[in-house]
């Protein structure tokens, strides 16, 4: 499994993630889920477009992973790329 978004983490093109409905942190941050908000330096404000159904978050939403995309088409990557969930 891929490495998790968190509240913070970038966007391949710059930006940020800047919202997380979690409520679970993980190594002192939120994790981001589905639907989640970020802001993305060449398209705006966004938001995650995918995430992993097997991995929900407290609010039931799937979790971002490393490498999910947003709306705007652009990439999530995650800060923790060498933790890996299980």
């Amino acid at each position: 499994m891929r490495s998790p978004i968190r509240k913070g983490d970038k966007l391949e093109n710059g930006g940020e993630v800047t919202t997380a409905s979690s409520e679970m942190m993980f190594m002192d941050r939120l994790l981001a889920c589905q639907g989640d908000e970020a802001l993305c330096t060449l398209h705006g404000k966004t938001t995650i477009a995918e995430g992993n159904a097997s991995f929900p978050g407290k609010s039931g939403k799937p979790v971002a992973m490393h490498y999910h995309r947003c709306a705007c088409g652009c990439r999530l990557l995650s800060s923790l790329q060498n933790v890996n969930i299980a």
